[in-house]
Order: structure tokens, then C-alpha cells, then sequence
């Protein structure tokens, strides 16, 4: 996962992104739906990861009821147990919107239709709080005016909102956070007229081309929500660099996105 420092066992630091359990809990479903038995094998392994982050019970001696998501936000909080002075925080709307995905992905592979259900509620809850504090429309009347030129919060805190990352300041990554990873359900939280907007105020005429590494290639995946054409030509080109690619990514799967979305 490029760009992301949010775990660092080897510091003191740790940023309580629970939701970055969704990374193992979708990568669950997914085997599971290839492997049946595999599913079976380790549902309960699985689930306690469920409850962890996603538990709907109070009843529950060992969990928190959503110890990460916030349901009167309606988005996650990423944060530790200390003291910030501006609050509570979230950077990743994307990695918040997956691991909503992801609940409801394992439901549907092992057949449990309440899990599916609150999964596909969170999504949706989800993907209206980040159209409306996170990624910005030149129609968003919710932030204020001199801001949504930005087209994302960067960091949305509970007393500011900074146009940055914990990781640095260049554009590719401040939009980008709000990008990775790209699933299925990134085009319900990352409209076509959001992207459109994006891609004009700070990527088009060339200046994507000149983005280096992995975030190249996750800003020309999420092109393919608006313009899947340019977005799978990018990627089936005999001088395709690897390099372009994040480490959580492949070719043949923003081929397979983009060629998808056309």
C-alpha cells in the first residue's frame, strides 16, 4: 500500500486505522469465493476480524460495537488512543469505503445475509459523508467556498481540514490517498463528475505523465470512472513501465477494471 504510514510497530506510533482490517477481510471473501472449503475453514478466524472493527452487538463481551466506523459521521475516524489537539481525524476516504466493501463481500461469500445487509448500509452511508466532506464538487455547498477548489479535504479533522498527508505534500499524494484502493464500490463513492473535476483542476494536459512511480498508474486506473478508453490504453501499451504499478495493484486488474467501465 503506497504512501501509507500508518502502522510503524518498530516506533512508538501507531494510528488506529482499524479499518485497514478490511484489506484481510476482502482478500477473505475473495478466496473464499474461489475456495469454498477455505471459507469454511476459516469463517471464524475471519469473523473475528468482522467484530473487531464492524461488531453490530452490545452483547458482545469482547468487541466494541463499530469500534472504528462513526454511524452520526458517517465515515470512519483513523486514531489512536492520545491526545490530538484537532481532533479526531480521517486521510483515506477509499481505504474507509473498502473495508465497508469488504464486510459485504464476506457476507455474500459465506452466505450471511445480515452481514451483507450492514455492509452494503455502511457503503452507502458511507459514500454520502465522503461526497460531502471529503470529495468536492464544484456544487458542494457543505464546505466552505474557498476550499472545494481543493476537490478533496486532504485530512478531514474534527476542528480543521488540511489539504495534505501525513506522507507529504505533492498533489498525486493528496488526491491519490482518496483513491487507493480501487474497487467495484469506487465508483459509488467517486462520482464521474467528481473525477472529471479532478482529473481537469489537476491532472490533464499531460501533468499525470509527469507523476513518477506507482501513483501514476492509480491515477490513470481512476480515470477509467470517467474516461475508461484513455484509461485502458494507458495500460495496454507494449512500454508499459511496471514501475508505474503500486505495490497493491496489477496490470491485469486495472485492464480488467477499465475494460469493465467502458
Amino acid at each position: 500500500m503506497i504512501g501509507d504510514p500508518g502502522v510503524d510497530f518498530g516506533n512508538t506510533y501507531y494510528n488506529d486505522h482499524h479499518f485497514h482490517f478490511g484489506y484481510f477481510i476482502y482478500t477473505a471473501a475473495v478466496i473464499g469465493y474461489l475456495d469454498p472449503a477455505w471459507a469454511v475453514a476459516n469463517k471464524d478466524y475471519v469473523n473475528t476480524l468482522v467484530r473487531d472493527i464492524a461488531n453490530p452487538s452490545s452483547q458482545d463481551r469482547y468487541f466494541p460495537v463499530y469500534r472504528a466506523f462513526d454511524w452520526y459521521h458517517g465515515h470512519s475516524w483513523a486514531h489512536g488512543l492520545y491526545e490530538s489537539y484537532d481532533g479526531k481525524d480521517e486521510e483515506s476516504t477509499s481505504e474507509d469505503s473498502m473495508s465497508a466493501y469488504a464486510l459485504k463481500m464476506w457476507g455474500r461469500t459465506v452466505g450471511d445475509a445480515n452481514m451483507e445487509a450492514r455492509g452494503n448500509l455502511q457503503l452507502a452511508i458511507t459514500a454520502r459523508s465522503i461526497q460531502s466532506y471529503f470529495l468536492y464538487t464544484s456544487d458542494n455547498a457543505i464546505q466552505p467556498s474557498n476550499f472545494i477548489e481543493n476537490k478533496v479535504s486532504g485530512i478531514l479533522f474534527e476542528n480543521k481540514i488540511d489539504h495534505t498527508t501525513y506522507f507529504g505534500t505533492n498533489i498525486e499524494y493528496i488526491q491519490g490517498i482518496h483513491m487507493i484502493p480501487l474497487l467495484p464500490s469506487s465508483t459509488l463513492t467517486r462520482t464521474k463528475r467528481f473525477v472529471t473535476e479532478e482529473w481537469n483542476k489537476y491532472f490533464s494536459r499531460g501533468r499525470a505523465d509527469a507523476v513518477a512511480g506507482g501513483w501514476k498508474g492509480l491515477l490513470y486506473a481512476n480515470l477509467a470512472i470517467t474516461d475508461p478508453v484513455t484509461s485502458f490504453n494507458f495500460f495496454n501499451t507494449e512500454n508499459f513501465d511496471p514501475g508505474w504499478l503500486d505495490g497493491g495493484a496489477s496490470k491485469t486488474w486495472y485492464l480488467a477494471w477499465a475494460a469493465g467501465l467502458s
